[in-house]
């Protein structure tokens, strides 16, 4: 695996390595030496141009917050039979957010089919899985939320339409079903509104909310510990686990739903993470086994194996302190805990935050956009590897179990080698939809992470 370095501020970073390449230029130029990786390092950085590239919500490409939000709420009205609309609001400090949470429980809108076990609900006794999606903790990354829309989208169109979707890896299209009809799902399209609205209005580098607190550094695992590299612009922990709507309305979420998967999606590169984010290690034993097979078969499927599969302290090469991840499966004991960062344009100018965090064309956004909604619902059946979850039972109950979990897991890990032609998993190459990144040099290469950063 490539190792993935960044600096938490973008600018300051990226300023000082192009002072040291131009004075590494300057020096080997004066003593007659121009082959210096120094040169071509500073000569690379001025090429970087910033397009300051935009959105224009005018046009269709990305939906503007209130289009977007009117949109969850549209396929919410259609679907009422088994969607259902809440809006959480809270105020912390005198500081107010509010944060929309759609119920999907697809068996409510399926008419039981005495020919076909699949398409009743699921067999008594058994529980469902428990599935949470959140969406847009970041402003700038638009795209996360254009996912959210899509896969609502996808949803409203019923079982057969979403079993379409998933990669042939996952299962077969009688697993996939079975196993979207044997799930409820909470889905956050926008956790962080108000960052958002801040975006919008032309601040297009700004991932913290509406007061400029990170979301994702204001969870109570490991929270305020500063990091050498550590800067307040980027990742303000606030002033106590908490202390913010939007993750104490998250948390509150999650203690009424106690889900079995959790993930949480952004963007600034693409990965595949499980915990851990506040230390340079990952868990052990089978559950864990299985989160990174499931998460290597994603890759395959879904990213072209292009994505870093790792725990988060170890894959960006930096450790994160108070994210919503680590607590969701250190305190919350949730026991499959992912963050998937869906694209990043590594070779984006270190203040074009929107060409960085997003597809710029139509055609690009659309190919992320449905790389991504098939990964959420290849991730369904792929769940019958995981000890821990209640997939498998659900499934074996209809007889499309396909062994234990132990079996599922190499049944997915094997099937997803097929699709690759045998190649292994992690970083390489690839052909998916995920994004089209461009390779740089090698003397380049840790650049292009240093300069740019990521979306967790």
């Amino acid at each position: 695996m490539a190792r993935r370095s960044r600096a938490r501020s973008r600018a300051s970073r990226a300023l000082s390595r192009l002072v040291s390449a131009l004075c590494a230029l300057a020096l080997f130029a004066a003593a007659g030496v121009s082959a210096d990786p120094g040169a071509d390092l500073g000569r690379a950085l001025l090429t970087m141009r910033n397009t300051k590239a935009k959105p224009d919500f005018s046009e269709g490409t990305y939906a503007d917050s209130a289009t977007a939000l009117e949109e969850v709420r549209r396929v919410v009205r259609e679907n009422e039979r088994f969607m259902r609309l809440e809006t959480m609001r809270e105020t912390r400090g005198g500081y107010s957010s509010e944060l929309l949470v759609v119920t999907v429980e697809p068996s409510l809108g399926v008419d039981p089919d005495p020919g076909s076990a699949s398409s009743a609900p699921p067999v008594s006794g058994i529980d469902k899985t428990r599935v949470l999606y959140n969406y847009g903790e970041h402003g700038r990354e638009l795209i996360t939320v254009e996912v959210a829309l899509e896969l609502l989208r996808a949803f409203a169109l019923g079982p057969d339409h979403v079993a379409s979707l998933a990669s042939p890896t996952a299962g077969t299209r009688e697993q996939t079903r079975a196993a979207y009809l044997s799930s409820v799902f909470k889905i956050v399209p926008m956790e962080n509104v108000n960052g958002r609205a801040k975006v919008e209005a032309g601040d297009w580098c700004e991932r913290k909310n509406g007061r400029g607190v990170d979301c994702n550094r204001n969870w109570a695992v490991d929270w305020g510990v500063k990091a050498p590299d550590y800067d307040p612009y980027e990742e303000y922990p606030g002033t106590a686990p908490f202390s913010e709507p939007e993750a104490f309305m998250l948390k509150s979420l999650l203690d009424d739903f106690r889900p079995h998967v959790w993930v949480n999606v952004h963007s600034g590169m693409e990965a595949l993470f499980l915990p851990f984010d506040h230390k340079a290690q990952e868990p052990t034993g089978p559950g864990a086994d299985a989160m990174r097979t499931i998460l290597r078969a994603i890759n395959s499927a879904h990213c072209g194996d292009r994505c870093v599969v790792a725990g988060g302290g170890l894959g960006v090469g930096y450790l994160a302190h108070g994210t919503a991840t680590d607590y969701v499966y250190v305190a919350a004991k949730v026991p499959v805990t992912f963050t998937w960062e869906i694209y990043g344009d590594q070779e984006a100018h270190y203040l074009d935050c929107f060409r960085m965090f997003n597809p710029i064309d139509k055609t690009h956004k659309e190919e992320v956009v449905a790389a991504w909604v098939g990964a959420g619902v290849s991730l369904l059946p792929m769940l019958r590897a995981h000890p821990d979850v209640p997939m498998r039972a659900a499934l074996d109950a209809e007889g499309l179990g396909g062994g234990d979990a132990s079996g599922g897991a190499a049944e997915i890990g094997a099937s997803a080698a097929r699709l690759r032609g045998g190649g292994g998993g992690g970083v390489g190459g690839g052909g998916g939809a995920g994004a089209r990144a461009k390779p740089l040099p090698s003397e380049l290469t840790h650049l292009r992470w240093d300069a740019a950063g990521t979306g967790s």
